[in-house]
């Protein structure tokens, strides 16, 4: 497990947070971090940059500076050109989210979902989406149900890969709901993508859908795509299937191409 170190941040600024997450980064675990999160020529975190901090101290870090931090100054972390910087801000917009929540502040809600999909483009890896999505954008649709920007965003191109997967893992908090129809349709969507971490995505959700009450959804929507269904996604989605089921599908999905 990686260690967490006692973090003291002695002011909120931006300026003075990234000092401190700077301190404490590595450059062995950054060499690691680049190959992990596929950082080289063409692959799709190309470019990103860390500092080799791990999430037990950046969330150690919010932990201690959240709460009088503005969000001006977490604006300034997300823009930042350190992978684990731009996380800090985010997760600092997580806690100001679910505190508005807390407090059924509805204004402060729509600043929080408004600035954070007007930051969309960096939010830029997929450790960074599915950690402030599900309580960011899931939660402002939970209560917002008339919402469209997402549906938007889930029928973009494969380039606009992040904004997709925003879309499809933010239905963790609906699909906890019961909004079983919100998850196929978007998972539906990503049937034809070339993105393997958009199948991923969207198997992921299937599979908390089946988890939360979902069986019969979850039956509909195999037997409705899966002869179109990316093996990732498939494999994704059964899961927590018996072994018994697993074969059904199987060879149900071959008595389709046969």
């Amino acid at each position: 497990m990686a260690k967490k170190e006692a973090i003291d941040v002695p002011c909120t600024s931006a300026e003075d947070i990234k000092a401190t997450l700077v301190d404490l980064g590595s450059e062995k675990q950054a060499k690691i971090l680049l190959r992990f999160f596929k950082c080289g020529k063409g692959e799709y975190g190309e470019g990103d940059r860390f500092l080799g901090v791990n999430n037990p101290n950046i969330r150690s870090v919010v932990k201690e500076a959240w709460k009088s931090t503005t969000l001006d100054e977490a604006v300034k972390l997300v823009k930042d050109e350190w992978h684990e910087v731009r996380m800090c801000g985010l997760l600092i917009l997580v806690e100001k989210m679910l505190k508005a929540i807390k407090k059924k502040d509805e204004k402060e809600m729509e600043a929080i979902f408004k600035l954070y999909v007007s930051l969309h483009p960096y939010i830029n890896n997929w450790d960074l989406v599915d950690l402030s999505a599900i309580k960011i954008v899931g939660n402002w649709e939970k209560h917002h149900p008339e919402e469209e920007l997402l549906e938007k965003w889930i029928r973009l191109g494969d380039d606009c890969l992040w904004q997709r997967r925003i879309a499809m893992v933010s239905t963790w908090i609906l699909l906890r709901e019961g909004r079983f129809d919100v998850v196929m349709s978007r998972a539906e969507k990503l049937l034809t993508s070339k993105q393997n971490l958009l199948h991923k995505a969207a198997g992921w959700m299937l599979r908390e859908m089946y988890k939360h009450n979902g069986e019969e959804a979850l039956e509909a929507f195999l037997r409705e795509h899966i002869g179109k269904m990316p093996a990732v996604m498939l494999s994704y989605a059964c899961e927590k299937l018996t072994a018994d089921e697993k074969s059904y599908w199987r060879e149900y999905k071959y008595s389709l191409v046969k």
